[in-house]
């Protein structure tokens, strides 16, 4: 049985068992640093982590290490973990810290910043280049 391989931003290979557990790892030593119960898209009661560029998207992109990139993910509520995966939902205005996730989206996925592009007017966000 051949494993499946995902692709990272430096063109290195992982499995889905290396990502979970780069992953953990990575939860481990940010919330056990800087323990962070408060939900970062609204300030209420935060119950997971929230993947600002999907996991499933980071390894179709091929920048599997965005799984387990703090840059990636932030304590979040269940509803705000939603609204971040519907960029066309007007929830998604709701979010405290859009602009910060916008800025992440357009440096890792431009092809995914597309379909919050209707926001950015609304947001000052840097021109991150390809």
């Amino acid at each position: 049985q051949c494993m499946k391989k995902y692709t990272c931003s430096d063109g290195s290979k992982v499995s889905q068992a290396t990502i979970d557990k780069r992953r953990s790892d990575s939860y481990r030593k940010r919330y056990n640093e800087r323990p962070s119960y408060v939900c970062q898209g609204c300030g209420g009661k935060a119950m997971c982590s929230a993947h600002i560029i999907p996991q499933a998207r980071c390894k179709v992109i091929g920048k599997a290490d965005l799984c387990w990139s703090e840059e990636n993910y932030f304590p979040a509520c269940y509803v705000c973990n939603s609204r971040i995966e519907n960029p066309s939902s007007e929830e998604i205005k709701k979010l405290y810290n859009l602009s910060e996730c916008l800025a992440v989206i357009k440096k890792y996925d431009k092809e995914l910043y597309a379909k919050f592009e209707h926001l950015e007017k609304t947001y000052d966000l840097p021109d991150w280049k390809v």
